[in-house]
């Protein structure tokens, strides 16, 4: 891996990261495109629910995530392997 094909890397893990965040446990599969990348990624997100009683409101929390990349393409369209791997290890 070349040092821009990482620093393009970093900059689109970072972009997942704070799109996901912004996703609230909603579960769904979005598309990141950097300069020479583009990442097709799978967020799945189950929640925990406490209706609430009498005293208490309902609450719900997020109990279990996943993150899957699903292909990191370059310019020529083809999937690049290693990318994927780094990818998927950054965002786990």
């Amino acid at each position: 891996m070349t040092p821009a094909t990482h620093t393009e890397l970093m900059n689109i893990a970072i972009q997942a990261a704070e799109y996901i965040n912004s996703l609230r446990g909603e579960s769904e599969t979005f598309q990141i495109d950097g300069e020479t990348l583009s990442a097709v990624i799978s967020y799945e997100a189950k929640t925990g629910e406490d209706r609430g009683d009498y005293w208490t409101a309902p609450s719900w929390w997020i109990d279990q995530e996943t993150v899957n990349v699903e292909g990191v393409y370059n310019e020529d369209g083809n999937n690049d392997t290693e990318a994927v791997q780094w990818l998927t290890k950054q965002l786990n």
